[in-house]
């Protein structure tokens, strides 16, 4: 898979957005029906047909690309914990603690140091809680999160074994779990685990922030169909974990296809079964640096660098492209913001190619000359858990 499908979401951000701005830009999408009216006004020193067709638009943000680590290995000495945690300011990385098939029956200083030292170097952590696909008795389930809250510092909550269909009680079910979490954090996550393709219904209720759609192994991928509802949602909301793939050439195919198909989190494994997650895989760092470049490509466009591509990159009075960088700017510069930013009215996701339609040529053309840029170029089912602590289910 070419990187050049990654220009198939239109508005991108920088990969600093997975640790930092989650929340915020939630509330911001929330609110776009507002804000869409100051755009527009953003850009009235802009052509009207421009402003008509980047700004005045149905966005939808991707998020960089982030690694999500079943993190079901003791942190004992030289464990993975430490390769995590030296890789964890290179790409974003969430590990989901489990000690004993959740929280355990008492604190685990080995856990609290671990843990520590990963969010320290700008990794995120989240406590495994299994749900029995809505049999376990809810009081477990929250006494397991309130452990997690007590005992460790950490990100939010893993919810394993979710189920993927009604009726209504199950969902209520599970909005109790996300309702408690939020209780305890409101800057918590939830995360669930269907493992496989779930009804929009979970995400409505809301039951979880993010969802595991895909847990199979890496012969399985490639021919995986996400649920049509997923592409209404930021990629953020969407996770696919790949065991069983021993090359690391597919490895990075598949993380390419992940952004393709609107997923913003990815873990890609050679580790196998019974317990595909009771190590890191023999391509980590490979794995790491990939990411990394994707992320590269993504946040390209981001002239005044605040996660976000958007109007501001052009016309903020003191970071954006004509405050920085003037009529000096390269036109490839500007072609990066073009495709990172939206495509024509209407349209749900694009893939840019490097020849655009006449429309868009005229759009740049109108664009490039307002801002006094005087050369353009418009060229199987979900695997079971194990703790790290004793292995069991």
């Amino acid at each position: 898979m070419s990187l050049q499908t990654l220009a198939e979401r239109r508005v991108s951000r920088s990969m600093m957005m997975i640790h930092l701005r989650r929340n915020t830009m939630a509330l911001l999408r929330r609110r776009s029906d507002l804000t869409g009216k100051r755009r527009c006004a953003s850009a009235a020193t802009l052509p009207a047909l421009v402003a008509v067709m980047l700004v005045c638009t149905a966005m939808q943000a991707a998020s960089a690309l982030e690694i999500i680590v079943p993190a079901y290995f003791y942190p004992s000495p030289g464990s993975p914990w430490g390769a995590m945690t030296a890789a964890a300011d290179e790409a974003p990385i969430t590990a989901i603690m489990n000690p004993g098939n959740g929280p355990g029956n008492v604190k685990d200083q080995n856990y609290v140091n671990a843990v520590n030292a990963f969010r320290a170097a700008g990794g995120r952590v989240i406590g495994y809680v299994y749900s029995s696909y809505g049999a376990r008795p809810l009081a477990q389930v929250t006494a397991d999160v309130d452990k997690y809250k007590t005992w460790y510092g950490i990100d939010g909550i893993f919810v394993d074994e979710m189920a993927n269909t009604g009726p209504a009680e199950r969902l209520n079910y599970y909005k109790s779990i996300y309702d408690h979490v939020k209780q305890v954090d409101p800057q918590w996550e939830v995360m669930g685990n269907p493992g496989t393709n779930t009804i929009e219904q979970y995400a409505t209720w809301p039951t979880a922030d993010r969802f595991m759609v895909f847990e199979n192994v890496g012969s399985a991928y490639p021919g995986h169909a996400p649920s049509a509802w997923n592409a209404k949602y930021d990629s953020e909301k969407f996770v696919n974990l790949v065991h069983t793939e021993a090359s690391a050439a597919n490895m990075v195919d598949f993380l390419n296809l992940a952004v393709s198909r609107n997923v913003g989190g990815i873990y890609v494994t050679d580790d196998v079964m019974n317990n595909p997650w009771d190590t890191l895989p023999s391509y980590w760092q490979q794995e790491v640096d990939a990411v990394a470049q994707i992320n590269a490509q993504l946040s390209a466009g981001d002239f005044n660098g605040d996660g976000v591509v958007d109007l501001a990159d052009l016309d903020d009075p003191t970071l954006g492209w004509k405050a920085r960088f003037g009529s000096d700017l390269g036109g490839g510069d500007f072609l990066d913001w073009q495709r990172r930013y939206t495509g024509p009215a209407g349209g749900a996701a694009i893939g840019l190619v490097p020849e655009p339609p006449t429309g868009c040529l005229g759009a740049v053309a109108l664009v490039a000359a307002s801002l006094g840029v005087t050369r353009m170029t418009c060229n199987p089912s979900t695997t079971k858990r194990k703790s790290a602590a004793n292995g069991s289910s």
